[in-house]
């Protein structure tokens, strides 16, 4: 009777414990299962999304790239643009060869190779070339003249007394000296081509700015003018002191001259087609060249222009020409030439002159050789 207890008793207990296997095992949560032993099918879908995050990531790289990219062009667009800007900021001279170094205008080009000479605004007492002075005995004082600078960066150049006599000379690059003059036969001068070195001015455009603040003589009497082909101009060496000469007046007026020695003069007919230039910075330009004669090519013949920026703007108006083909003075053969010598040679000084004007501003003044027109 015990022993059936015992057995009834091992026997319930092993029922028991195979239905809490059994229990356990129906409610156990699949999904914990990868957790504690691994599944195939998450380490694909981790492959996939470790691809999909490469991809992704890739993706975003080459975006990052394409970016970057977009962006370097834009910066080539932005430095293209800064370029362009900054070429608009330049000084013109440096990218047309139709303006000069101050960014005025040229009428006729700059010879190949030729002489040129462009005043230093910083300070005129360091160039060589200019003697604001003309042929004093000091290149940096005047007994009678001052010249200051002004706040704008120009010059100012006072007189005194009333006179106001300026001659403000201006050396090629071969400097003057009047001991390499040889001769001043005229006529020999017009078969050598120059006065003392083949650098001589001959064939230029002068050209300069000026304000007119006061004048002692009215104003259809005073005037500024621009010259060259000759050397100093004294009584001692009267056939040294020859030139063409652009006069414009301070009413407006304008005429040429002809100096076929010191002092013989010839003039043309004097315009009137401008109104006053006083009180106001006009630019005013003397150009000179050689041509040869359209019946005669081993002739030469000599055309003078003036031109004008009356409103300081920088557009320029022809106000005067005059060719010299001969029969324009008559005192030629003081100097052994003919008796209306053509003035067809170099000199080795140009020259910006005014008299009886005590008040005057100055600046971007300018002496080119220039290639002649093809007649």
């Amino acid at each position: 009777m015990k022993s059936l207890f015992f057995e009834i008793l091992l026997l319930s207990l092993l029922i028991l414990i195979c239905f809490t296997i059994q229990l356990n095992y129906n409610f156990i949560d699949p999904q914990v299962l990868p957790k504690v032993y691994g599944d195939d099918d998450e380490d694909e879908e981790s492959k996939d999304n470790d691809d999909d995050d490469e991809d992704e990531e890739s993706k975003d790289n080459d975006d990052d790239d394409e970016d970057e990219e977009s962006k370097d062009n834009d910066d080539d667009d932005e430095d293209e643009d800064n370029l362009d800007d900054t070429k608009k900021n330049m000084p013109i001279a440096d990218l047309d060869s139709k303006f000069d170094m101050f960014g005025i205008k040229k009428i006729y080009p700059t010879k190949n190779g030729g002489e040129e000479w462009f005043m230093k605004m910083n300070n005129i007492y360091e160039d060589q070339q200019f003697y604001p002075f003309g042929e004093s005995d000091s290149k940096y004082s005047n007994a009678n003249l001052v010249i200051t600078k002004n706040d704008d960066l120009s010059w100012k150049i006072k007189s005194k007394n009333d006179l106001a006599k300026v001659r403000m000379n201006v050396y090629t690059s071969a400097g003057y000296h009047p001991e390499l003059i040889e001769n001043l036969d005229h006529s020999e001068l017009e078969d050598q081509g120059y006065m003392q070195s083949k650098k001589d001015w001959k064939n230029v455009e002068i050209t300069g700015y000026i304000k007119l603040n006061n004048n002692n003589i009215p104003l259809n009497e005073g005037r500024f003018t621009w010259y060259n082909r000759g050397g100093h101009h004294t009584e001692e060496k009267p056939c040294e002191g020859v030139a063409y000469k652009g006069d414009i007046f301070f009413s407006g007026d304008n005429r040429f001259a002809k100096e076929q020695w010191h002092v013989n003069y010839f003039f043309t007919d004097i315009k009137k087609n401008l109104n006053p230039i006083k009180d106001k910075w006009i630019g005013y330009k003397f150009i000179v060249y050689n041509l040869e004669k359209e019946s005669d090519s081993s002739k030469t013949i000599v055309k003078m222009e003036s031109w004008v920026d009356y409103n300081n703007n920088g557009n320029w108006l022809k106000i005067n020409e005059y060719t010299d083909k001969g029969k324009w003075g008559n005192s030629g053969k003081k100097c052994d030439g003919k008796k209306d010598q053509l003035i067809t040679w170099g000199g080795p000084i140009a020259t910006f002159r005014w008299d009886r004007a005590d008040d005057v501003d100055f600046k971007n003044l300018s002496v080119r050789e220039i290639q002649p027109l093809l007649n």
